[in-house]
């Protein structure tokens, strides 16, 4: 009887967690995912960069802590990256951001663009089991029926694109670091590419580049505020690299 009844309560849970939603999503990873590998998509809308939806984080994220100035000057250089990215690919067609919000913002309804905040909000505000950008993306929003409305409008005003490529500033700071008695002067950024069915909301391909630069201090500084950190220019050499296109459908070289 007492075995039955553990067994009852130990059912009743596992109910329970499935109502709520609370089942831990699948591993996802950078690259082709595994379920798309034959899947090259015929013309790509390519939105604008923007920072990562601040509704939408993720265990092991850090907070954005730069200037909404630095994140436009940031993606103004990511989207100028991405759509060189196409040049001499005959299996990439893309629609270029420029191009892409022009066509969005006919819509009477307003900016499409404006509305992925909402979208991809989260009620408890951290995916403590999302890991990284595509475990949240795959395990919370993909399956949304009103995430995929969006991306089915967003097809439509986009001259039938197939697929969307959504490039992302996930993380960015700039701090000066106390590594064990020693200090540095440290500028860091996460760039994030998805890569994105229009007709289903499944995830295609996943790209990512972080990278670092610290500058050694001869010692504790006084103003931590008054340290020169590294430019941007700097960073931007060692994240705006061919790596964040590794394993992209249909890319040669």
């Amino acid at each position: 009887m007492k075995a039955q009844k553990r067994l009852f309560h130990l059912v009743t849970f596992l109910v329970f967690l499935l109502a709520e939603g609370c089942v831990t999503p699948a591993p996802a990873q950078y690259g082709v995912q595994k379920d798309q590998l034959a899947h090259i998509p015929a013309r790509i809308a390519v939105l604008p960069c923007r920072k990562w939806p601040q509704g939408a984080l993720y265990a092991t994220q850090k907070k954005l802590e730069i200037t909404d100035a630095e994140v436009g000057n940031l993606c103004t250089n990511l989207d100028k990256y991405v759509l060189s990215g196409f040049d001499g690919q005959p299996y990439m067609r893309g629609i270029s951001p420029v191009v892409v919000k022009k066509l969005l913002e006919r819509n009477p309804k307003g900016s499409q663009l404006d509305q992925l905040e909402s979208l991809w909000f989260r009620p408890s505000q951290v995916c403590e089991a999302c890991r990284n950008p595509t475990s949240y993306y795959k395990g919370v929003v993909s399956s949304r029926t009103d995430w995929r409305e969006w991306l089915s409008g967003v097809s439509r005003e986009a001259t039938s694109a197939d697929a969307v490529l959504l490039p992302f500033v996930s993380e960015a700071q700039g701090d000066v670091i106390d590594d064990r008695g020693l200090y540095y002067a440290v500028r860091s950024a996460q760039l994030v590419l998805l890569l994105i069915d229009t007709n289903n909301g499944e995830l295609i391909w996943a790209g990512t580049k972080k990278g670092e630069i610290r500058l050694p201090l001869s010692s504790k500084p006084s103003d931590p505020k008054a340290v020169v950190l590294p430019t941007w220019e700097e960073l931007e050499k060692r994240i705006l690299v061919p790596e964040i296109w590794a394993e992209f459908p249909g890319r040669q070289g």
